[in-house]
């Protein structure tokens, strides 16, 4: 059997369908015919009290979820990236996914929203399911605050279907993957532990990244431990007691495996990053902002942490030759103009 030469970014995690309600002018009493189907975000004045109406303006209906949002964003960073056409080998792009059967309106509508990325052959098609997950987001004018709540009611991907699946698509067409880069969004930390172990007993030369962004799920902590590259939530850092993100990393620089970068994200504080090893270097940024602009307006804060993943995910993959200062700088950009748009179209492009 022959080796690919080709580098593969394979993201797991879960995928959402989200339908946002963009714009509420006036408050509604009666709102008639209103029904809530999959899963939106609703941009309202001020957080609704209980029984309170608002009527909404507009609505869009968009594909979420947290690695798939960060292959949204990476595909269009390899489309526009200036260095692509000198470079000898290209990079896969993969979603691993629990979604529900082939055929049905709802992966088909995930599958369309993330062109370049290969789903068919890697995610999981659960039969007899035929709505995706689906969350509801409110989106305060006010504050900028948000609210999600979400349903799931996909089974959960277990360890042994993770191994069966990665054993059939790294080893497809006759070739047996020789460089890839795991990226575990962390769902459930028991399964994703068991996967983290099997990739580096069975695949030691794949690279693997963790997210640990909600505190409550503990168990990520021991997964991080695994991980080439770990991405922590200001959340996280401020749940454990900290209150600024160079402390927290130099708390967790012994918790983490040797060679290992560790990056936290601060919201408007920036971010911080530093790369173990026997010369540790460490970088920081604070928040981006055009040139000009005495304060970034905060137009649409969903998956700004997914962006600067996607960020530096493209660094470490395909910009091996640019410092960590460059590389956090790279995603903390991607991160901020992020937030001063609606979605994540056109971002790969601004970035050159």
């Amino acid at each position: 059997m022959s080796e690919g030469t080709e580098n593969h970014i394979v993201c797991v995690g879960a995928v959402y369908i989200d339908t946002i309600l963009t714009y509420v002018p006036t408050l509604c009493n009666n709102p008639k015919n209103q029904k809530l189907t999959n899963s939106r975000v609703f941009r309202v004045p001020h957080f609704p009290i209980e029984d309170e109406k608002l009527r909404a303006k507009a609505l869009t209906r968009r594909r979420g979820g947290n690695t798939a949002n960060s292959l949204e964003v990476l595909s269009q960073l390899q489309r526009h990236d200036p260095e692509r056409a000198r470079r000898l080998n290209t990079t896969s792009l993969h979603l691993l996914a629990v979604l529900p059967e082939k055929q049905s309106a709802a992966s088909q509508f995930i599958s369309t929203s993330l062109p370049g990325v290969n789903i068919s052959d890697v995610s999981l098609f659960r039969k007899q399911h035929q709505e995706a997950a689906s969350s509801y987001i409110i989106q305060s004018e006010e504050k900028r605050s948000r609210t999600i709540i979400s349903i799931n009611q996909l089974p959960e991907m277990q360890a042994e279907e993770f191994i069966h699946q990665v054993r059939k698509f790294t080893t497809e067409d006759g070739q047996t993957w020789k460089k890839a880069w795991f990226h575990f969004e962390g769902r459930v930390p028991e399964i994703t532990l068991q996967c983290v172990r099997f990739l580096r007993e069975t695949c030691p030369h794949f690279r693997i990244s963790v997210e640990c962004e909600k505190p409550e799920r503990t168990g990520m902590a021991e997964v991080a431990q695994y991980a080439d590259v770990v991405f922590y939530s200001k959340l996280w850092a401020v749940k454990n007691g900290y209150e600024d993100a160079k402390s927290f990393l130099e708390a967790r620089r012994d918790e983490t495996r040797d060679g290992a970068l560790l990056c936290c994200t601060w919201g408007s504080g920036g971010a911080t990053a530093v790369q173990k090893g026997d010369e540790e270097v460490w970088a920081d940024v604070e928040a981006w902002q055009a040139d000009g602009e005495d304060g970034a307006k905060v137009v649409d804060t969903i998956g700004a942490g997914d962006t600067f993943i996607a960020g530096m995910l493209f660094a470490v993959n395909e910009h091996e030759e640019w410092g960590l200062q460059r590389k956090l700088e790279f995603a903390n950009e991607l991160a901020g103009r992020k937030v001063g748009q609606e979605g994540f179209g056109g971002l790969g492009k601004r970035m050159w």
